[in-house]
């Protein structure tokens, strides 16, 4: 047994204090929006209704296509193309009780990044070349990145995609801790996950002469004063050393809770 595994059992376990502090002022501003949208309907008839309802066809009709496309840039991981990140995938949908029905597509890229994305109902996780090198030699550090990605697919493209018509920066920041904390548990090595956050940093190759202490004290810098406030209400990313402190904080909880 994992030392999370009777703590956390799904996504759901591993929201971050931030989102939750957000959660409450979001869903009454998306109701509010909803309360307005469902009065245009009725003094348009449902004209509005109508029009949803084409562009939601429109969607589902393209949906392959646009899947296809992103294959036929690069490669689609399955159990034969690359069959490690395969069953990690697999392994990772079962931890958190979910079924695997993404395709997980790997595109040629200098950049050190991985995304998640949702063509109608096909979700896909995309993963870059320079991203995948980083990590594949490393089962806890790819565990920790399919799991922030799935994480994403769940949280971002589940009923609340739909649901969230108001989504601030500052809540998309959040919900970056929250698959921290998914990618903590999948990873089940905090020093695997600040790892693989130090990669996203500076690369694969500078990550191991990076000080995280210094890097937490420059996330506290950036987020200073008025300039800092605006920042955290504009960046979609938290700084790296700000992730680090989280799941560093989730990382005691989950001993705490023990």
């Amino acid at each position: 047994m994992s030392f999370t595994e009777d703590i956390v059992y799904s996504f759901h376990d591993c929201i971050s204090d931030e989102e939750r502090k957000q959660r409450t002022s979001v869903l009454l501003i998306n109701l509010l929006l909803w309360f307005f949208i469902l009065i245009f309907t009725v003094a348009t008839f449902g004209m509005i209704f109508l029009f949803y309802l084409f562009a939601k066809l429109l969607e589902w009709v393209f949906a392959e296509y646009h899947v296809r496309r992103l294959q036929a840039y690069g490669c689609t991981i399955s159990e034969r193309q690359f069959p490690t990140v395969y069953r990690a995938a697999n392994k990772v949908c079962e931890r958190f009780g979910i079924e695997n029905h993404y395709r997980i597509i790997l595109l040629p890229s200098g950049e050190l990044n991985a995304f998640a994305i949702k063509f109608a109902r096909k979700k896909v996780v995309v993963i870059l070349s320079e991203m995948m090198e980083a990590v594949i030699e490393t089962p806890d550090q790819l565990h920790a990145l399919l799991a922030h990605e799935l994480c994403h697919t769940v949280l971002d493209h589940g009923w609340r995609n739909t649901f969230e018509i108001y989504k601030p920066m500052r809540y998309r920041a959040a919900r970056e801790f929250t698959c921290d904390n998914a990618g903590l548990v999948a990873a089940e090595s905090l020093d695997a996950t600040t790892a693989l956050l130090k990669k996203l940093c500076v690369g694969r190759k500078l990550f191991k002469l990076v000080d995280e202490s210094a890097l937490i004290d420059e996330s506290r810098q950036i987020y200073r004063g008025i300039t800092g406030w605006l920042l955290k209400q504009y960046l979609s990313h938290p700084p790296a050393g700000a992730r680090i402190k989280n799941v560093q904080a989730f990382y005691e909880e989950i001993r705490d809770s023990e």
